[in-house]
């Protein structure tokens, strides 16, 4: 199987993982079953490898002035030592990447973004900043990082044990021991993303697993969709905007940013967008199904599940704006038509430290 391993390859392997190519690394996809591991996070804690996810900083008077231009959002609007997530766009409002930005200061930002983007993004800045020529350096550090996630209820009991001063608010980070430790996550649970050298992050992580589950990709899939969360190539892409997927909160039209015309005139002329559905039948919808209303083809699944711990089939859909919550459609799942009901696509309360 094609990828690069992480450095946290052996021990999770110790762990009887199920290892999967993903983003151009070798990943653990499950260790008991996802659902066992989607449980854990909702009840105790688990810990995920995501040393595949890539780190480019930004670094230069110019920085906050850069990511500005060529992101939806507005890093002026928070201050050192926070973080704000963000989305990289084309010109046509087509996504690049879904990223999280880490303020240091306004000459400083950290960038993590998905594995599977991170030339791409690197490429992208590059490109941008070589026709603007803003005082900013943009540096792919991603080789020089390990890093992991402890999420759940009990990630701050359990990252105290061995990590000094984790207790902060959540959407900020700061330098713990050796590392950078952000409370943040991706499964709509309390937790902890840290980043560090290789070697110091394969020594916490055996420590961590000494009283959370080992958890991979699969379980990080289906708790990022119970928590209404995007992932890049399902609820985002080139064609897919941040406007279709309803991520309004972080576009800041005051500003201007690459796809800001795009995007202003795809809000006001929308014609299709993301939903979340119910399934009323058997089933579970995967992404590619057609959606229909009656022999009329109206979008596309982008993702789905049955939620692990129920008996309910939860999907998220490409659809046309003009539908509205409650309405019923159906989904072609294996030549059968399975009827479902449209509604928000957050299958959960989110469970985030307040």
């Amino acid at each position: 199987m094609d990828g690069k391993k992480t450095a946290l390859y052996e021990i999770f392997k110790k762990y009887n993982a199920t290892f999967t190519s993903y983003g151009g690394f070798y990943m653990p996809v499950s260790f008991e079953g996802i659902v066992s591991e989607h449980q854990a996070v909702r009840e105790h804690a688990g810990v995920f490898d995501i040393s595949h996810m890539g780190e480019i900083f930004l670094k230069g008077v110019d920085a906050s002035k850069f990511l500005n231009y060529v992101s939806t959002n507005n890093i002026n609007k928070i201050g050192e030592g926070q973080m704000q997530y963000h989305i990289i766009t084309h010109d046509d409002g087509g996504v690049v990447d879904d990223l999280m930005a880490y303020k240091f200061s306004d000459e400083e930002i950290l960038l993590v973004c998905n594995a599977s983007n991170q030339d791409v993004l690197y490429e992208h800045l590059k490109e941008v900043l070589n026709k603007r020529k803003d005082s900013v350096k943009v540096l792919n550090e991603s080789k020089n990082y390990s890093a992991i996630s402890i999420q759940g209820p009990k990630a701050l009991e359990i990252l105290s044990n061995y990590v000094k001063d984790v207790n902060m608010e959540f959407m900020t980070f700061r330098t713990c021991d050796k590392f950078l430790v952000s409370r943040s996550g991706y499964t709509g649970e309390d937790g902890f993303e840290i980043y560090g050298d290789h070697q110091d992050i394969i020594s916490l992580t055996e420590k961590l697993l000494k009283e959370a589950k080992p958890c991979g990709l699969g379980a990080r899939d289906t708790l990022r969709f119970e928590a209404g969360l995007p992932l890049y190539g399902h609820e985002l892409s080139a064609y897919i905007s941040p406007v279709k997927a309803g991520l309004n909160f972080a576009i800041d039209f005051s500003k201007e940013f690459i796809g800001r015309e795009a995007l202003l005139k795809e809000k006001e002329s929308l014609d299709m967008k993301i939903f979340g559905m119910i399934l009323l039948d058997r089933g579970i919808a995967r992404q590619g199904y057609l959606i229909y209303d009656g022999e009329e083809n109206i979008g596309y699944v982008t993702s789905g599940f049955m939620i692990p711990g129920t008996k309910d089939s939860y999907a998220n859909g490409l659809i046309k704006s003009s539908y509205k919550m409650g309405d019923i459609v159906t989904i072609e799942i294996r030549n059968k038509r399975v009827q479902a009901r449209l509604r928000k696509r957050s299958y959960i309360k989110k469970n985030y430290a307040r």
